[in-house]
């Protein structure tokens, strides 16, 4: 075994990835002249850019420790993963919210069992925080790319993203803020936020993913807002809408127009 030990931090970065600003405008928008459309409609026209580069990218994070530990923890029990997925939402961030404590979460999901697999894999020692947002954050991107493994192929242009329910965080706008703002991304382009989930943390293409999705940021926020955003919570909340967009939409009512604002 190496000497070195690997630390693996799940903690969103603090370092500044880019300065978003919102777009103004006169449409109908909501809540409080928010640029988040309330029909969260796919464009008619979508196509998908990325797929030659998918493979590629969707083998480089298969092969990364991180990735290989949150699988181990998504396929001990796919059934209790989904099922935590269901219970719980991006507020999640204590086991009791779930009637676990933390030590027995640990055991229930494996955690050092997994940790020691990944290790002897890479013959390296590895560190990893174990949380109640962690594992939620884990068990998203696992069920995603369980499902999606090659590409998006639930994107159907001119489909509507369904409204949220929060089993935790009813009410409470430091979730639903995040999550109004990543699905609002999806809506607009959802084949290059996919391809972004998939690259690689710090990877060329994660950069290239990025830029492209950089246009898309701005009208997402909520009148007169700047934030300072980094790749590392750009994924975390786009991981979070894909998984709902991807389990919640459906074609457009009859008589919808895509990219339309919903009426006041």
């Amino acid at each position: 075994m190496r000497l070195a030990t690997v630390i693996l931090s799940l903690v969103a970065a603090c370092t500044l990835a880019t300065d978003v600003a919102a777009q103004g405008n006169n449409n109908d928008y909501t809540p409080l002249n928010s640029r988040i459309r309330r029909d969260r409609q796919f464009p008619t026209d979508l196509h998908n850019p990325w797929g030659d580069q998918t493979n590629a990218v969707s083998r480089a994070r298969n092969s990364a420790m991180l990735s290989q530990f949150s699988k181990c923890v998504y396929n001990r029990s796919r059934e209790g993963s989904l099922a935590l997925l269901t219970r719980t939402d991006y507020g999640f961030a204590d086991f009791a919210q779930v009637d676990l404590t933390n030590d027995r979460a640990v055991k229930v999901y494996g955690f050092h069992d997994c940790l020691g697999r990944v290790a002897n894999s890479h013959s390296t020692g590895v560190q990893l925080r174990f949380s109640a947002g962690a594992m939620r954050q884990w068990l998203v991107q696992e069920a995603y790319f369980d499902r999606y493994p090659e590409s998006p192929t639930w994107v159907r242009g001119g489909n509507m993203i369904g409204a949220r329910t929060y089993p935790l965080s009813s009410g409470n706008p430091g979730v639903s803020g995040p999550m109004d703002f990543a699905d609002c991304v999806v809506a607009g382009d959802p084949y290059t936020a996919d391809f972004f989930y998939r690259t690689s943390i710090d990877s060329p293409e994660e950069k290239q993913a990025l830029d492209a999705l950089m246009p898309k940021l701005g009208p997402c926020l909520p009148q007169g807002q700047q934030v300072q955003l980094s790749p590392v919570l750009l994924r975390l909340w786009l991981g979070e809408a894909l998984w709902h967009a991807a389990n919640n939409s459906a074609p457009a009512p009859a008589g919808a127009v895509a990219g339309q604002e919903a009426a006041q």
